[in-house]
């Protein structure tokens, strides 16, 4: 029977209409939009002794569906992820992220897309501990070299970091210490993902008197007798006198020099008291100050020299 159009179409028409209306109504009642999520990033398929860095904490994922349906849409509906392959190795790599999203939506973007990351494989190794000393001891006493047990550490975490381990360090508060000191500190350790074993170590401390040096008095004088004297002699009392410092600072100290005396114009013997210089390196000297004599002589008339001559000297100094 051949199809008639004349008599058919109304009904397609109306058809049409309806379609029509149909997806007019559904468009302006539930039409389709789209968001962006801010989704973690997981990593899958971790490899034991490897360290991975460089994965960021979350991505975002744009996504197109009807209004109905990403209304209802959290973020905890998405998974994004990337597989770590099994043959990965020490080194840079880059992965693309995966998502899995609920049904009814389209994805379209991941930002990013592709994830760069640095492999890095676990290792040890030992190092030594060095001992920092903080403050200063009681007075008149001196830190011995500090004794740490265990000497050596083993530090664990990615080869990259470990290179440029080459020992770690403890720090010791000696503040006020007058006795020797033993102490359980942790090991300084400021570099992420790096472990020390043991945390912490025993260090003991000797403290120890100063050590004391007699050195002989160097007098100073500044200014010149009146016309027609000379010194004849210096002397100091007492001499020699105790010096108390640590053992490199005396090592270096042949004697202790006075403050200048100044004997300009005198015209007989004087006697003055002179301080005391605190050599460099010493804590103290004892006594801290001398008493100076200097002796004078009505000085000679020259001579002509005979056989060559003979020098004469002045004295200046005492020790």
């Amino acid at each position: 029977m051949p199809f008639k159009w004349r008599d058919n179409s109304v009904r397609i028409l109306a058809l049409l209409m309806a379609v029509l209306l149909w997806v007019y109504v559904t468009n302006e009642q539930n039409p389709v939009t789209d968001l962006t999520y801010n989704v973690p990033l997981e990593l899958r398929d971790e490899l034991p002794g490897y360290v991975i860095d460089g994965i960021p904490r979350a991505v975002n994922v744009q996504v197109k569906g009807t209004r109905s349906v990403i209304g209802t849409l959290q973020r905890d509906d998405f998974v994004a992820y990337v597989n770590l392959p099994k043959d990965t190795g020490v080194g840079e790599l880059e992965l693309p992220v995966q998502l899995s999203s609920p049904p009814g939506v389209e994805v379209l973007r991941i930002t990013p897309q592709v994830v760069r990351l640095q492999v890095d494989k676990i290792v040890s190794k030992n190092v030594p501990v060095v001992v920092s000393l903080k403050g200063d001891v009681a007075g008149g006493r001196q830190p011995g070299e500090p004794v740490v047990k265990p000497q050596v550490v083993e530090v664990r975490g990615p080869s990259r970091v470990l290179e440029k381990i080459t020992r770690v360090g403890v720090t010791v508060d000696i503040s006020g210490a007058g006795d020797t000191l033993e102490r359980e500190v942790t090991v300084d350790i400021e570099t992420g993902g790096v472990t020390v074993n043991p945390r912490r170590v025993a260090v003991t401390v000797p403290v120890t008197g100063l050590p004391v040096k007699n050195l002989p008095v160097r007098v100073i004088l500044t200014g010149e007798p009146a016309a027609g004297y000379t010194v004849s002699g210096v002397s100091a009392d007492p001499s020699p006198v105790q010096v108390v410092g640590r053992d490199e600072a005396l090592r270096e100290l042949t004697s202790v020099s006075t403050m200048p005396v100044d004997i300009a114009g005198i015209t007989g013997d004087v006697e003055r008291e002179a301080v005391l210089v605190l050599p460099e390196g010493a804590t103290s000297v004892n006594p801290d100050r001398v008493v100076v004599t200097v002796q004078v002589k009505q000085a000679e008339a020259e001579q002509p020299p005979s056989n060559g001559g003979e020098g004469t000297g002045e004295p200046g100094t005492s020790g």
